[in-house]
């Protein structure tokens, strides 16, 4: 085992052991010693599940839809991922548009009044999967300012980073900043990297 993937056992065990004991400890050691590390031990409960979401289908179904040419660019932390917007508040529903890129749950279309919100995986440091396991998993390092883009429908809308914020687990959005007169997304990930335990929040308004 190198020590990436060392580094990344131990990270994702040691939440294990805070959540459910050691005996789940044990057994993830155990298939460590045999060579058998899981890929759902690595980067466990990484799928984002808002609290507001709410196990029901938007009107017009829950297959995701691809709006062709969407895509969101973020040169800080060097993304740039498709967008996939999910006709759904099933949580079942991201899970494999997340596997793809970026996922927009509903809400406001980008460039429209209101807020927009954009889902996406992190990954715990060492994590071997593809990339867009840990498309968001840099957001702590984006700073008021920074540019975001996001096109859809081959019209680009640039925003601007105007806050970075902490959510407990559980904890929604803010009303106020959901009350918005403007253009605004929010990129919503796993916090920390890779782990179910909190939420990293990051606002953009449209310049």
């Amino acid at each position: 085992m190198d020590r990436r993937t060392r580094e990344n056992f131990l990270y994702v065990t040691g939440e294990l052991a805070s959540r459910f004991g050691r005996p789940v400890v044990y057994f993830c050691l155990i298939l460590a010693a045999g060579g058998g590390i899981v890929r759902g031990f690595q980067k466990m409960d990484a799928y984002l599940t808002p609290s507001y979401a709410k196990e029901e289908t938007i009107q017009g179904g829950s297959s995701p839809k691809i709006i062709l040419g969407s895509s969101i660019a973020i040169p800080r932390i060097q993304v740039e991922a498709p967008i996939t917007f999910v006709q759904s508040t099933n949580p079942d529903d991201f899970l494999e548009p997340l596997k793809k890129g970026v996922a927009h749950y509903p809400s406001a279309l980008p460039g429209q009044k209101g807020v927009s919100i954009m889902l996406g995986h992190s990954a715990p440091p060492g994590w071997f999967g593809n990339f867009y396991d840990g498309v968001f998993t840099n957001l702590k390092d984006l700073e008021q300012g920074d540019q975001i883009t996001v096109t859809t429908n081959g019209k680009s809308h640039a925003y601007r980073v105007a806050a970075k914020t902490i959510l407990s687990r559980g904890q929604d959005i803010p009303e106020e900043l959901m009350r918005s007169d403007q253009s605004r997304i929010v990129l919503l990930s796993c916090w920390p990297p890779g782990i179910n335990n909190k939420r990293i929040m990051v606002q953009a308004d449209e310049i």
